[in-house]
């Protein structure tokens, strides 16, 4: 996780927030022990660690610190005075008697009391003036939970600072919570957000949903330090291509209605926007794509060249996205779920390469593309889209078992299935 961060040598690193201060700040520091010197401090209270088998620390006191000679391989805290097995705060004064000593200097600037959130009081988060980052610890795990002393450190103090109606935590409580910036009060350096206990998809659904309405430009990272997973935030437009000609259908396809009165199309917008996207870009040829796009909350794109082939589609879905990777969504794709969505963009999460979809064996669509493929999405040609990239380029294979989400719409025969297979829903 140092690298991922991009700790370099001579950083002096804050931690503020609540869900896993301590549990990084030692995480990091065994990470770091290993590159250079590494001491630990706090400009609020933490437990005394025991050393173990696995943990070698050295403990510093105010009266050593001018005689220290920081050792490879260990872990130093300093120990201002030691009350109740808690180590004390160290004054900025003591820590500027450090800073250039150590290779590494990790701070824990925040209390929280072991709670999922907290409200600040006006001198929190303490934070060294010479830190060079500050990682903001968010803990998912409260969401839904009621709110009362148990989930929230100063409860009373949080009500006051981010009110709202709600009696349990949900994605609001977290999104004024993390707008208010208090997390990096008075600070200029580096930020970075780490959302903490993301272990499985629904998490990241929590996560998804809330990280596309935060307004701050922090880098943003998620994970779990108990499962030893950390990764980059890669945000992700979908992008719906329905300027096809339908040859084969011999008719318009997407206005087709299925069994609940919804065009294919509809159905297939609808139910992308079960997901918080940041952004989504519908691509179309008429007056009945652009309604749809608005009712959806889509940007619409029209193709004036819907001859050229689906790679004109794929290139101006390309062109009007502004994140990190392009979903390429047909618009005949009614059954296409949440989850599997959920499921594709957090494949891309882990490993940032293409991701595709399989059944049995076979590629099906969508395919999500990272923002490095940007110069040769755009030079495509013709109805191949993005195959012809695949066929050169490395990608990760995302096994599915329900082929009704997949399913291809491309003549009349294919209707027929399909009204066979929605009875069967």
């Amino acid at each position: 996780m140092s690298e991922l961060f991009n700790i370099i040598k001579g950083d002096i690193i804050s931690i503020t927030g609540a869900g896993g201060k301590t549990s990084l700040m030692f995480y990091l520091a065994n990470q770091l022990k290993k590159r250079g010197t590494v001491l630990i401090a706090t400009t609020t209270k933490i437990f005394k660690p025991e050393s173990t088998e696995n943990n070698s620390f050295i403990f510093i006191y105010p009266e050593e610190i001018d005689f220290i000679s920081p050792q490879d391989n260990f872990i130093h805290i300093f120990c201002p005075k030691i009350e109740n097995d808690k180590i004390d705060s160290a004054s900025f004064e003591e820590l500027n008697k450090f800073k250039n000593r150590f290779d590494f200097i990790l701070i824990e600037a925040d209390g929280s009391a072991s709670k999922a959130l907290k409200g600040w009081k006006n001198n929190e988060p303490v934070i060294y003036p010479a830190s060079t980052k500050t990682i903001a610890i968010i803990d998912i795990t409260a969401l839904h939970k009621e709110k009362n002393e148990n989930t929230i450190h100063r409860f009373d103090l949080f009500q006051k600072q981010y009110f709202n109606s709600n009696k349990t935590i949900e994605k609001n409580d977290y999104i004024g919570y993390i707008n208010s910036n208090t997390f990096f009060k008075g600070t200029s350096n580096e930020k970075i957000l780490f959302f903490n206990k993301i272990e499985s998809i629904d998490l990241f659904e929590e996560f998804f949903n809330i990280v596309n309405k935060v307004n701050i430009t922090s880098k943003i990272y998620f994970g779990s330090i108990f499962k030893n997973e950390f990764f980059s935030f890669k945000n992700i437009t979908p992008i719906v291509l329905a300027a096809g000609f339908s040859k084969r259908f011999l008719g318009d396809k997407l206005n087709f209605k299925l069994v609940n009165g919804k065009t294919i199309l509809e159905q297939t917008l609808l139910n992308i926007s079960q997901i918080n996207f940041k952004e989504k870009i519908l691509i179309g040829k008429n007056s009945f794509h652009d309604e749809l796009s608005h009712k959806y909350g889509y940007t619409y794109i029209i193709n004036p060249n819907p001859e050229f082939g689906q790679s004109y589609s794929v290139i101006l879905g390309t062109l009007n996205s502004s994140l990190s990777g392009y979903l390429f969504i047909p618009g005949d794709m009614p059954f296409l779920t949440k989850s599997t969505l959920l499921k594709l963009i957090y494949e891309f999460q882990k490993y940032n390469q293409i991701i595709v979809p399989f059944i049995d064996g076979n590629k099906k669509a969508p395919v999500l593309f990272p923002k490095r493929y940007r110069n040769e999405l755009v030079k495509l040609k013709g109805d191949s889209g993005g195959r012809e990239i695949l066929k050169k380029e490395n990608f990760i294979k995302c096994n599915f078992k329900n082929s009704l989400e997949f399913f291809d719409i491309d003549t009349q025969n294919d209707l027929k299935k399909l009204e066979m297979l929605e009875e069967q829903i």
